[in-house]
């Protein structure tokens, strides 16, 4: 009965071992999760996918740029250190380097796209992001 007891204690004490008690709702885990995967989609060129995670008041114009995208190649990128606002976990600013070229020039740059995020009001766990997509085509010489 012991060793019962003591294996519950073992695994309750485990699966809370995962869980931050100053974020029990993994804000920030969600907010890097959500950045990859806009990043990523951003990479492939897939800018419906990234547009889930922008801010619905930009999205329009961000997917305006679309046809800019076209010719634009990221071939890699580096994500900066990512400024939480500890207090209300809420919003996040870093800076992304991209590498990338815009074809048919094959000649890569390194470009920076300094993104805000922002927790989404009605989805406690679903980050927005404010993004300077035109600034980053700009950078790699991609006229929007």
């Amino acid at each position: 009965m012991r060793f019962a007891a003591f294996g519950l204690a073992v695994i309750a004490l485990a699966s809370t071992a995962c869980v931050s008690p100053s974020d029990p709702f993994e804000r920030e885990e969600a907010l890097h999760q959500a950045q990859k995967k806009y990043i990523e989609a951003l990479r492939w060129g897939d800018l419906a996918k990234a547009a889930r995670y922008v801010d619905p008041a930009q999205r329009e114009e961000f997917l305006a740029l679309a046809d800019s995208f076209d010719t634009v190649r990221i071939t890699d990128y580096e994500i900066g250190e990512l400024d939480l606002d500890e207090d209300s976990l809420a919003q996040a600013e870093c800076d992304v380097t991209y590498r990338g070229y815009v074809m048919p020039h094959f000649i890569e740059k390194r470009v920076r796209d300094h993104q805000v995020w922002y927790r989404d009001e009605d989805n406690d766990n679903q980050w927005r992001v404010r993004p300077e997509l035109a600034a980053m085509l700009d950078g790699l010489g991609a006229r929007p």
